[in-house]
């Protein structure tokens, strides 16, 4: 899956749904995630995001992992906002601090709405290959400069993601440790600029290649769609859930 997952993609109705709808679909999806405001709407966000992720049968650990990772990026926003959101606000004085009522809420509301577009994003590059994603891009008039910049910056993150692993192998079995010291820093400097700089040698060959092979700025693909019932109806379902959510946010809850 170039470097999405480290399986094959599973049978799903969610793998089996046409690449230019599941596009769309989850994109609107996590637009309508994104302008949510209040709390409940944005846990029942999150919930349905689950259920996509349940119904596209990915692996428990895998997604796990990853969500785990993006709860960390995200958890700043409910420890952060109570003490910093409408100071001025309802609110209580707990010793020298002030806890704003607002910020209670709306802390953990983007904690879960960045839950909730992680989860969809996963289920997006997770269930095709990058490849076939991008020409659905393509077909849905995604201009293809930005296709092929998408495309590449994809696939050579993954290389050099794994030029970084290779790195951190070769460390380790050198016998080194990760521990605060002048040394660790040293190293810890040179095998970043190493990868950098083995990243910059890369761009260069693959400029080249891609001249000498004719390449004319356009995106090309030969890859083919073909819409059935089952792909509108995935659809249309999906959006009618992300807009029956953002008007409960927006009319009921406001």
């Amino acid at each position: 899956m170039s470097g999405a997952a480290p399986w094959r993609v599973p049978d799903s109705v969610v793998s089996r749904w046409d690449a230019r709808w599941k596009l769309a679909g989850v994109t609107l999806a996590a637009s309508a995630v994104a302008a949510l405001s209040r709390l409940p709407s944005s846990a029942a966000a999150l919930g349905l995001a689950l259920l996509l992720v349940v119904a596209a049968r990915l692996p428990r650990r895998w997604v796990g992992d990853r969500l785990a990772l993006l709860a960390f990026a995200a958890a700043p926003f409910p420890l952060v906002l109570p003490f910093t959101l409408d100071p001025a606000g309802p609110g209580w004085e707990v010793g020298p601090v002030r806890v704003s009522e607002r910020g209670l809420v709306v802390g953990p509301a983007v904690f879960l709405r960045c839950l909730a577009i992680g989860s969809l994003a996963l289920v997006l590059l997770a269930t095709a290959p990058a490849a076939q994603t991008l020409a659905a891009a393509h077909a849905l008039r995604v201009p293809g400069v930005l296709v092929l910049l998408a495309g590449l910056a994809h696939r050579y993150a993954v290389q050099l993601g794994q030029e970084l692993r290779r790195v951190r192998t070769a460390l380790r079995t050198r016998g080194f440790r990760l521990r605060a010291g002048r040394h660790a820093y040293r190293t810890l400097g040179q095998v970043v600029g190493a990868v950098l700089v083995r990243g910059a040698d890369r761009a260069d060959r693959v400029a080249q290649a891609m001249r000498c092979r004719g390449f004319d700025g356009r995106f090309h693909t030969t890859t083919s769609f073909r819409s059935r019932p089952a792909d509108i109806i995935t659809f249309a379902a999906v959006v009618a859930a992300a807009v029956a959510i953002l008007t409960w946010d927006r009319l009921v809850l406001s």
